[in-house]
């Protein structure tokens, strides 16, 4: 099988990363020809851009504004998600009208608390409306920087109030100190119950913005952190999470929040559910399992709280990821959140300084279908229909007009199970329809040894997602992944962080 092959069947590479000092960058061994491909990239930027671009509301200037007259408030950290890819993006300033008015517009919700929302969601907004003020280089933009700041170290459970109160915020008459599972953490609203991605968020805007990892913010959120990993001891045998969900547990990966609710703290909660699980006593116990963006979240924010590649608790997190590596789904949860997860890979692939991952082994997805050529004048959902006929398709990604395609238009089939791809397969393997024989291949296990690039991986992936208006196909309707805009915001921005 050829690599692009590989690739397209949604192939799991179990990998090594490779770390680059601020001195000295790790040489990719690749060749040429490799080299050449990664240059493919800036295609399918400039596509996504395209689209985004065409999609800005022209009354506002915002992105997925609500219609007028609509009670639904705004969420101005998806403008501040476009905004943030379109700077990235060289000879893009803040200058550009597009980027002008989509600034604007953002400023439009900054509140006298500092922080920038519409009603909801306070501190997922502010946190992403700071990266992409951090980029923007006007008098309004960085004045709006410190008050961002602010607000966020104020929603922060383990701080004194925002009212200026000088104990510790207390929750049902419990105070939140460092001994508390929510201490460190961020949750969507001011005193929220807090969670790892916005925590995250929080730690990328502070990044961003010039805060240093010294912060006591910073320091506190390192406490949260912790106890969203999934790792009881370090080889050393000192704790890193001393909640009860992680007892033993050695998995290194992270989970979601250390509750669900305030009714359930110190109970851990997981969108990839529990799994049986070999602890380090030899035991084999019920345990949170980690899964994919959350665990790169969490690697990624410990090197932005200042750890070393050689610290256990990254080491922990980055033997998950060998063991769970794969850019055809979100590893643990399927194709939930799975722009997302995209670009929490890259984003903390970029933030590690790995160039390369050293492929020792690779696992692929047994229940996806490579097939091609395209039968002639087969749109989406006819071309569905054909499988759908023989097990349960969740998804058909990559359908193109074979004008444009060519011959050689391939399509990627993800079925619901191994055995309704194994039916699909028998049925329609060389079967010909319209006048073409399609030639349909199912994965085949292999080893493979030596590195190679991330970057290609990702360029790869998301080339056979983006559609032919430049947006990306959605492959979930969970956590807003049914919005164009929203996955091709998440899409653009992986790719800059690969790319530049």
């Amino acid at each position: 099988m050829t690599r692009r092959v590989l690739l397209a069947l949604g192939v799991c590479f179990s990998c090594v990363f490779l770390w680059a000092s601020p001195t000295r960058a790790v040489a990719p061994a690749v060749d040429e020809a490799a080299r050449a491909e990664s240059r493919q990239a800036q295609p399918i930027i400039d596509r996504a851009i395209t689209f985004l671009r065409q999609a800005q509301d022209e009354k506002t200037g915002g992105w997925s504004v609500p219609p007028a007259g609509s009670p639904q408030p705004s969420l101005p950290a998806i403008t501040a998600l476009v905004i943030n890819g379109l700077l990235m993006q060289p000879g893009v300033t803040a200058a550009d009208p597009a980027v002008k008015r989509g600034v604007e517009y953002i400023l439009s919700f900054a509140q006298p608390d500092g922080g920038i929302y519409d009603g909801i969601l306070p501190s997922y907004n502010t946190a992403i409306c700071l990266s992409a003020l951090a980029r923007v280089d006007t008098p309004e933009a960085k004045a709006a920087i410190g008050p961002a700041q602010n607000f966020l170290r104020n929603s922060q459970w383990g701080t004194a109030s925002p009212a200026g109160g000088k104990e510790a915020p207390v929750l049902d008459g419990v105070l939140i100190d460092a001994d508390h599972p929510f201490y460190g953490g961020l949750g969507y609203g001011n005193r929220g119950r807090p969670d790892l991605s916005n925590l995250a968020f929080m730690l990328q805007a502070f990044a961003d913005s010039g805060v240093p990892n010294d912060d006591p913010a910073v320091k506190r959120a390192v406490a949260f952190l912790q106890r969203c990993q999934m790792l009881h001891k370090d080889p050393a045998g000192k704790v890193v999470n001393d909640q009860p969900y992680a007892k033993s547990s050695r998995q290194g990966g992270f989970i979601y929040a250390t509750a669900e609710n305030a009714q359930t703290i110190g109970q851990g909660q997981s969108f990839a559910g529990s799994m049986q699980e070999t602890l380090s006593d030899g035991a084999v116990a019920s345990r949170l399992r980690a899964y994919g963006s959350v665990t790169y979240i969490g690697f990624k924010s410990y090197i932005y709280a200042g750890f070393t590649p050689n610290d256990p608790r990254v080491i922990a997190a980055r033997d998950w990821a060998r063991s769970n590596y794969t850019l055809a789904e979100n590893p643990g949860i399927g194709t939930d959140g799975y722009y997302y997860y995209i670009l929490a890979f890259a984003r903390a692939m970029k933030a590690s300084g790995a160039k390369t991952i050293d492929v020792t082994s690779y696992a692929s997805l047994r229940n996806t279908l490579y097939v091609t050529p395209l039968p002639l004048q087969t749109s989406s959902e006819p071309f569905k229909a054909l499988f759908a006929a023989h097990g349960k398709v969740v998804a058909v990604t990559n359908v193109v007009d074979p004008v444009d395609g060519g011959p050689n238009s391939a399509a990627l089939v993800r079925m619901a199970t191994d055995a309704d791809a194994k039916a699909a397969f028998d049925a329609l393997n060389g079967t010909e329809v319209n006048g073409r024989k399609m030639n349909v291949r199912r994965s085949i296990p292999g080893q493979f040894a030596g590195p190679r690039e991330w970057r290609l991986d990702l360029y790869d992936q998301l080339a056979t997602l983006q559609q032919g208006d430049g947006s990306f196909l959605s492959l979930d309707d969970r956590w807003m992944e049914n919005n164009p805009v929203l996955v091709t915001a998440y899409a653009l921005l992986a790719l800059q962080n690969a790319a530049r």
